[in-house]
This record gives structure tokens, C-alpha cells and sequence, in this order.
């Protein structure tokens, strides 16, 4: 499927005692671990999940050697360069709602106006 979708890390556990309670660093390198095994590469790419993360564990994460981060936060992202808070659009009303999210979110100017109106 590696000419259609990509598989990247999320984490083994969601470290909320969900599914287990291990340190986050732990959990987050089985997770590497199992993608190098059963995928054959070392993944550099995080999704966190529910978007929760702070300092201390984007710290951990890049000792463990990933560089690009995912978050929940919607808006848009720019040609900086800058990979530790790559936002995201959910596609979930339609075909609609994902063309005007993707004009408002892909157009900076664009998005600095809908961002004065919106919660």
C-alpha cells in the first residue's frame, strides 16, 4: 500500500492508561520499533495523539530520532520549514466542506481573515 497511503508512529498506548501505563518514552519507542519491523523503516514522522504534547515530550520524541510532528491544530502551514507543529485538516462534512476548509486553510492571507471572525 506504500504507493497510496503512508503509516507513521502514534504512539504504541496513547499514554492516558487507556491501554497501558507506560513512561511515554517507553511507549513511544516500542512503536518505532514495531514500524521498523513490520514496515522496514526508521520512522521519523509523529502524529500525537489527541494532539496532546508539551516540551518535555517533544524533547523525548526527537531523542528517539523523529523530526516531523503532527498536531490537531487547525490552520495553516507554511513553507518555513518549521516541523514540530504541522497542522491538520479533518475531512468529516463532505466533499463541500473539505473544498472550502482547504481554500480557507491553504491560503494564509485567507486564513488570517477567517481566524479574526472564528472561536
Amino acid at each position: 500500500m506504500a504507493d497510496i497511503f503512508s503509516f507513521h508512529s502514534h504512539t504504541n498506548a496513547h499514554n492516558d492508561d487507556y491501554f497501558s501505563s507506560l513512561p511515554f518514552k517507553e511507549d513511544l519507542q516500542i512503536c518505532k520499533n514495531i514500524i521498523k519491523k513490520r514496515l522496514g523503516f526508521d520512522d521519523k514522522h509523529l502524529c500525537w495523539p489527541r494532539g496532546e504534547y508539551d516540551e518535555s515530550r517533544l524533547r523525548e520524541a526527537k531523542d528517539l530520532g523523529y523530526e516531523i510532528f503532527y498536531t490537531t491544530k487547525r490552520g495553516v502551514n507554511l513553507a518555513d520549514k518549521k516541523l514540530e507543529e504541522i497542522r491538520r485538516i479533518a475531512a468529516k462534512k463532505g466533499s463541500w466542506w473539505l473544498k472550502k476548509s482547504l481554500f480557507i486553510y491553504g491560503n494564509e492571507s485567507v486564513y488570517q481573515i477567517y481566524s479574526k471572525f472564528k472561536d
